[in-house]
């Protein structure tokens, strides 16, 4: 799982490192929803609950979250809010120049970027 350096955060979300400690020990908290990268072409970014880290099956070790909502709506205004802002400071779409993540760099064995 990488963390973005610099998360995004509804100003409800309290005790941020606390909170990506617990969810990366598998207790994830309900009402939290982690806004993340995928890693398919075209897709901008996705909202998912973090009680979903808790299925055995579920790929946690590809997850590149840049965002944390305490509620669905205001994770979904968060998205809208960063698209937003690239939009602007950029002219497209391409997020992963923007907040200067290497996909290719990230770690696949699961282990924390700071």
């Amino acid at each position: 799982m990488y963390w973005y350096k610099y998360l995004y955060a509804d100003k409800k979300v309290h005790h941020i490192n606390r909170l990506k400690y617990k969810i990366e020990k598998g207790m994830p908290h309900k009402g939290v929803y982690l806004i993340h990268l995928p890693q398919r072409k075209g897709a901008l970014l996705e909202v998912i609950p973090s009680i979903l880290l808790q299925q055995s099956r579920y790929p946690r070790e590809t997850l590149c979250i840049v965002g944390m909502g305490s509620s669905r709506g205001a994770a979904l205004e968060l998205t809208r809010k960063i698209i937003d802002e690239v939009y602007r400071k950029q002219g497209d779409f391409d997020l992963t120049s923007y907040l200067q993540i290497d996909r290719d760099a990230m770690p696949e064995s699961g282990v924390t970027q700071p």
